[in-house]
Parts: C-alpha cells; sequence; structure tokens
C-alpha cells in the first residue's frame, strides 16, 4: 500500500496513542470494527533511523523493560501501537505476571510468554498515517507485519457484532473489547 505523498514526514519517536471513547454497551453495526483488548500494557513502537525505542502512553521510556521487542523486524521510519501481555499456561492474558515482567531488570525470568499484540499503525517510512481510515492503517499493518509470531501479532477484527463478540469475550473471563 502506497501511502500518500502530501503527509508530513515525522521523526519523533514518541507519538501520542489515539485514545478510545468509551461506550455503556456493546452495539451491532457494520460500520464498526469490533477487536478484543488485551489485559496488558499500552506500548508504542518506533523505529526511527534503525534504532527501536519503547513508550507507553504517557511518554515514558521503557526499551530497556522490553529488550526482546528491540529485534522485531519492521521498516525503519515506523511507529506501531499495541499492547504488551504476557499469557499464563491457557494462553490467557495475565495482568499481574505483565506487570511483574515491567518491574524486572530481565523479562526471561516471567513465567509466561511476552507477546506484543499490535492493533494499529501511527506513522509508515517516516509519514503519518493517523489521517488514512482505520481499514486501510490496518491493511498497511497487514505489510508491515506480514506473519504472526508468539512474540508479534497483529489484534485480529471483525465487522460489526459488537454484542455477540462482548459476549464470547466474557464467557471466556477476558478483558473486555474495543
Amino acid at each position: 500500500m502506497e501511502v500518500p505523498y502530501n503527509y508530513h514526514v515525522v521523526y519523533y519517536m514518541f507519538v501520542s496513542p489515539m485514545l478510545l471513547q468509551k461506550v455503556s454497551e456493546p452495539f451491532d453495526d457494520d460500520n464498526y470494527i469490533t477487536e478484543l483488548k488485551p489485559d496488558g500494557m499500552r506500548l508504542i513502537l518506533s523505529k526511527i533511523n534503525n534504532k527501536v525505542k519503547l513508550y507507553i502512553r504517557h511518554n515514558n521510556e521503557v526499551t530497556s523493560k522490553f529488550p526482546v521487542l528491540l529485534t522485531i523486524d519492521i521498516p525503519d521510519g515506523t511507529t506501531l501501537d499495541g499492547e504488551i501481555f504476557v499469557s499464563d499456561p491457557a494462553g490467557k492474558p495475565d495482568f499481574e505476571a505483565m506487570i511483574l515482567s515491567f518491574q524486572l531488570l530481565h523479562n526471561s525470568l516471567i513465567d509466561g510468554t511476552l507477546t506484543y499484540a499490535v492493533f494499529d499503525i501511527i506513522q509508515f517510512q517516516g509519514q503519518s498515517v493517523t489521517r488514512l481510515p482505520l481499514t486501510e492503517r490496518k491493511q498497511l499493518l497487514d505489510d508491515v507485519i506480514a506473519h504472526n509470531t508468539s512474540l508479534i501479532t497483529k489484534v485480529k477484527f471483525i465487522e460489526g457484532h459488537g454484542t455477540a463478540y462482548f459476549d464470547l469475550v466474557q464467557q471466556q473471563c477476558l478483558e473486555g473489547i474495543v
């Protein structure tokens, strides 16, 4: 996917994430997408000048906390927005293990799998792509992360069906949907 030529080139390591608007009830509308919200920590990953930096949502750099993410193969000039979490042995996000992982000097000491679940792309090739529609950014994200792994995965989404998806997420005792 080609990024429109009129976007400004941006070289900041930290980019403020877009925030959600809360609704009181799930709803069904094919004009919206629905995706799982992993129970973890919001994490912005920027690769600028071939150097990866990690930030939590309030511009606190946490690069040294998650060294395993520094080797993720993405194009230079890319900024990803996602959630980092730790899975328990059953594969469900474990928030307490995530906090422990964040507090430890070496994540290799945690009991579980550390995963960066990416749900959006903010910059590509040094250009802001936030003005593109979300579905187009999701397509671009598919190009940037061609294959899901246990370390980095794209958050899957469905169009509409918010109520049924929410019910399923509740049955599985997961955090919620977006």
